[in-house]
């Protein structure tokens, strides 16, 4: 990172030194722009308190009713200044629940710097969106992990340096090539501020325009071996017809399942994909339909082992067993998708029968390895501009140790205020 960093100074320092009179250059346009929204979120859950998971996490917590709520503010604050060759972009999240349990997260914060028309330069904390996919990227190697049930949610970058190539072309065959290399610095693992330097990451990405196509090829390569090779492609076969696809090839990816009621961990190659569509219909209805197979997930004979393991911790009357198997869960198997093969699909309507600014979504996650189910449908309002409210059921189901039916709630629903400056 520090080579990156010292690139972009040395960068800065040529461009001042040219000799060009300052009288013979246009004055340079300067622009600072604040953003950001408040939400107020409430929530309700219908509790599933014969699961596994209801009892592991309610373990000390005495009687609990069968109605829980939550309610919590979520204040995001952006700011972007922006001059012709430098800009900085930062963007802060912060999630209020009481006096008592508040935090901060810096989700981006990143500088960049233009040398030339084609090469971009940037420094920091920054969100990168790798893959076509909607709900699911198994290509989106330096993404957060994205939540499927809320795919557009703001979530934190990563910490890196990047450069960035892009060109356009008069052919009819290749219009734009760019290309991205990322360089990711280890985490801090020593007195929280040091690593080892040889733990550095590497992401590359080249994406190609090529007859009407877009195409991109990634690698992602780290210390042991660890490599992680891509490919995605979007095309749209009619106006409001598109489809997309992605492909990963994991090497040495570590793989997690339960074993004899113990944790099994192993290195193993395995290939990731997803294959999907969009459709408009002329009413303005917008249906996504995607297939994801997870190859890092579990199949339906280790997700039987690892529900048979909650439940036994669950039973147990052992403290120390049932805190052990709630610690083992959250730290190996928080995956929204922990078996192989999902189906999504959302169907969003704009304003209908002439409803304006009301805008209703239906999707359902399917979990085709043992039938288990999401349902959900989001109301989003915006009768006057920079105000918005959203009204939010969900229900879960599933057989008893099935993904969705093992879950701490059957139902919930959310109701947001969201306010825009």
């Amino acid at each position: 990172m520090r080579l990156i960093l010292t690139w972009l100074l040395l960068a800065v320092a040529i461009a001042q030194a040219q000799e060009v009179s300052a009288d013979s250059l246009p004055p340079e346009e300067k622009k600072l722009e604040w953003s950001g929204n408040l939400d107020a979120k409430y929530l309700l859950f219908h509790m599933a308190q014969g699961s596994s998971m209801y009892r592991l996490q309610f373990l000390n917590s005495g009687k609990v009713s069968a109605y829980l709520s939550q309610y919590r503010m979520e204040p995001y604050i952006n700011a972007d200044y922006q001059t012709k060759d430098l800009g900085f972009h930062l963007k802060t999240h912060g999630s209020y629940y009481s006096d008592d349990n508040a935090s901060f997260d810096l989700f981006e914060a990143y500088g960049g710097i233009n040398p030339s028309f084609n090469y971009t330069l940037q420094a920091g904390k920054r969100l990168y969106s790798w893959g076509k996919g909607y709900a699911f990227n198994p290509v989106g190697y330096v993404n957060p992990v994205k939540d499927p049930e809320n795919p557009e949610l703001a979530q934190a970058g990563l910490l890196s340096a990047n450069i960035e190539y892009i060109k356009s072309f008069p052919s009819l065959a290749l219009q734009t090539f760019s290309f991205v290399l990322v360089v990711i610095p280890p985490t801090p693992q020593l007195v929280g501020r040091y690593a080892e330097a040889e733990d550095i990451g590497v992401a590359l990405k080249a994406y190609g325009l090529l007859w009407d196509t877009d195409i991109d090829l990634m690698g992602y390569f780290r210390k042991n071996g660890l490599v992680h090779l891509g490919f995605d492609y979007s095309r749209n076969l009619k106006e409001n017809f598109e489809t997309h696809a992605e492909l990963s090839y994991n090497q040495k990816a570590q793989r997690y399942t339960v074993v004899n009621g113990n944790l099994h961990a192993v290195q193993e190659n395995r290939i990731s994909y997803l294959l999907g569509l969009r459709y408009l219909h002329e009413s303005n209805t917008t249906v996504i339909v995607e297939y994801y197979h997870n190859a890092l997930g579990m199949n339906g004979g280790e997700f039987e082992n690892y529900a048979n393991f909650l439940a036994n911790a669950a039973n147990s009357e052992n403290g120390v067993t049932s805190q052990q198997a709630l610690g083992l869960n959250q730290q190996y198997f928080r995956s929204s998708t922990l078996m192989e093969d999902y189906l999504y699909v959302k169907l969003t309507m704009p304003e209908p029968l002439d409803w304006l600014y009301f805008t209703p979504s239906l999707y359902s996650i399917y979990n085709l390895n043992d039938n288990s189910f999401l349902l959900s449908i989001s109301m989003s309002y915006k009768p006057v501009a920079n105000f918005e409210l959203i009204f939010w059921p969900t229900i879960l189901a599933g057989a008893e140790r099935s993904e969705f039916g093992q879950k701490m709630f059957q139902q919930r629903l959310e109701v947001w205020v969201r306010v825009f400056f």
